[in-house]
């Protein structure tokens, strides 16, 4: 499971060099940033895929779900406020 998260860090590094070369050449900063966007995506896909498999098998240790209970119904409000006196 390491290999995930170090892949991802070596996508990210590596769109980070894209932008850095991109800054230093402008004539091609629109493919250099085109590629940096994929490394990210990329780099986000595969955590995102990890947390998926991580969120399937894990079970939260306490149960903290609340009971269901009926909503109660409000109490009918009088047209007039009472009279007294």
């Amino acid at each position: 499971m390491e290999s995930g998260f170090k892949s991802a860090e070596a996508y990210r590094a590596t769109a980070l060099l894209c932008r850095q070369q991109a800054a230093c050449d402008p004539d091609n900063s629109w493919r250099l940033l085109g590629e940096a966007e994929r490394w990210e995506y990329l780099a986000e896909q595969i955590l995102a895929s990890r947390q998926n498999r991580a969120g399937e098998g894990a079970k939260p240790a306490i149960d903290t779900a609340m009971p269901r209970v009926a909503p109660s119904q409000p109490k009918a409000t009088p047209s007039r406020p009472p009279r007294y006196g």
